[in-house]
């Protein structure tokens, strides 16, 4: 009998020049690297507020496991902020 892992998909979303971004991205590395080697990993740059809008992005950086934001209070309004 096959036995399947699910698939992990992880986006990182943040906007042009954030603070932030690096250091999430590293973490989010670190992270995979040890739990989750064959987990699926994007960096989506969100440029305009138009963006921001299509994608509900809540702040920069943000990090959804899933589709799921990682963090459990994030803002719900959104913005390239």
């Amino acid at each position: 009998m096959l036995a399947f892992a699910p698939i992990v998909k992880i986006q990182i979303l943040m906007s042009p020049g954030c603070g932030h971004g690096q250091r999430a991205s590293d973490l989010v590395a670190d992270v995979v690297r040890q739990h989750a080697p064959s987990a699926d990993v994007e960096s989506i740059l969100v440029a305009t507020p138009e963006d921001a809008t299509r994608l509900g992005f809540p702040g920069s950086p943000t990090v959804r496991v899933n589709g799921i934001d990682i963090e459990p209070e994030a803002p719900t309004d959104v913005g390239p902020g």
